[in-house]
């Protein structure tokens, strides 16, 4: 079955999904065909063969993304900040969004609130029943006046999130549309040795470094 994209512009990025989601006047966005879906769906099967995460390594200080898979950021760097989620938090979002989704989350499950960017904008994870990481997200995207949506069109998003490297690298994954990210705490700029260590012990496939011009202090060869 395919992924109802209607939403998504093709930003691409699992981030800019939330960031720079636009709607599409009446107009219908391309889908995801079904084998790309495989395709994309395998990359978090892969990711939850030996699955971990705790949310008290995730949750505090921001992580900042230092590599890519499948878009390109270059030297744009993008921070995002994990917090417990709260029912105040979840309550609000629930106000801004229930009514615009075309599935329902279990609310209850309610684990973690995902912020993004500078302007802050937020997506609410939902633990999935499965292996240790598994999400379903919803993006508030009523919360940005700029977007206008329409009532049971907004799809749940698919997330493996997975603590790798002693924790100090977080690989986040959109299962639907295939892109992910590896992060490190922002102030604790990795070496490009570590991170291409963990690349390829991650076996993801070629990406790309962002965030080029943020490097350890103690780097010698700048990152480019």
């Amino acid at each position: 079955m395919s992924v109802n994209m209607e939403l998504i512009k093709t930003v691409g990025y699992l981030f800019a999904i939330v960031l720079l989601i636009e709607v599409v006047g009446g107009q219908s966005m391309p889908k995801i065909k079904p084998e790309s879906f495989q395709k994309n769906n395998r990359i978090c099967q892969t990711l939850q063969e030996d699955p971990y995460f705790e949310i008290d390594e995730v949750i505090g200080k921001p992580w900042r993304i230092y590599y890519t898979w499948n878009m390109r950021f270059e030297k744009k760097c993008m921070d995002m900040t994990f917090k417990n989620a709260t029912p105040k938090i979840v309550q609000r979002v629930w106000n801004d969004m229930h009514e615009y989704l075309d599935d329902q989350p279990n609310w209850n499950a309610a684990t973690l609130h995902l912020s993004m960017g500078k302007v802050r904008h937020e997506m609410l994870l939902f633990a999935d029943q499965g292996p240790a990481g598994s999400f379903s997200g919803v993006p508030n995207v009523a919360r940005d006046g700029s977007i206008t949506v329409n009532r049971h069109t907004v799809p749940l998003l698919k997330f493996q999130l997975k603590l790798v490297h002693g924790s100090k690298f977080l690989v986040m994954t959109d299962c639907h549309m295939g892109i992910s990210s590896l992060s490190a705490r922002a102030d604790e700029p990795p070496y490009r040795s570590e991170l291409d260590t963990v690349t390829a012990k991650l076996a993801l496939g070629d990406g790309f470094y962002t965030c080029l011009d943020d490097r350890n202090k103690d780097e010698l060869v700048p990152i480019a």
